[in-house]
C-alpha cells in the first residue's frame, strides 16, 4: 500500500477499559469503544506542550494538562449512558470522561500505542 500524505490523518484505535466490578468485590471488568485520532504535527505538540508549561501557576498547568489528546481527538464510537443510550462526542463530555482514573489511564494508554507499531517500538 502507497503512503498517503493526507492533511489530516484519522484513524479509529480501541480503547480497553479496566475498572473496579461492582458486583464482584475485589475483580475487575472491561468495557471497550473506538477512539477516532487524528495524527497531531510534531511542531504543533512542543508549541503546545511549551505553551502549557509557560503558564504562571500550577491550576492553570492543570486545567490544560490534556490539551494534546484533545487536540488529538475527533470523535468516538460505541459509548453509552447508564441507561444505555448513546453519547454523542463533545470536548466537554469528553473532558468529563478524562476525569475519571479507569479511563484516562487506558485512553492514555492506547494512545500511545497507536503512534507506533510494535515492530517500531521493538526497533525493526
Amino acid at each position: 500500500m502507497k503512503f498517503i500524505l493526507a492533511k489530516e490523518y484519522l484513524y479509529w484505535w480501541p480503547i480497553k477499559i479496566e475498572l473496579p466490578d461492582p458486583a464482584n468485590p475485589g475483580k475487575w471488568k472491561t468495557m471497550s469503544y473506538t477512539h477516532q485520532f487524528a495524527g497531531v504535527d510534531e511542531d504543533a505538540a512542543i508549541a503546545l506542550g511549551k505553551e502549557i508549561e509557560a503558564l504562571p501557576t500550577q491550576e492553570e498547568r492543570k486545567t490544560r494538562e490534556h490539551d494534546l489528546l484533545i487536540q488529538a481527538t475527533r470523535g468516538w464510537r460505541d459509548v453509552i449512558d447508564e441507561d444505555g443510550n448513546e453519547v454523542e462526542y463533545s470536548e466537554e463530555v469528553f473532558r468529563q470522561a478524562l476525569q475519571q482514573t479507569w479511563y484516562r489511564v487506558a485512553l492514555y494508554s492506547a494512545y500511545a500505542n497507536s503512534l507506533a507499531s510494535p515492530a517500531a517500538r521493538k526497533g525493526n
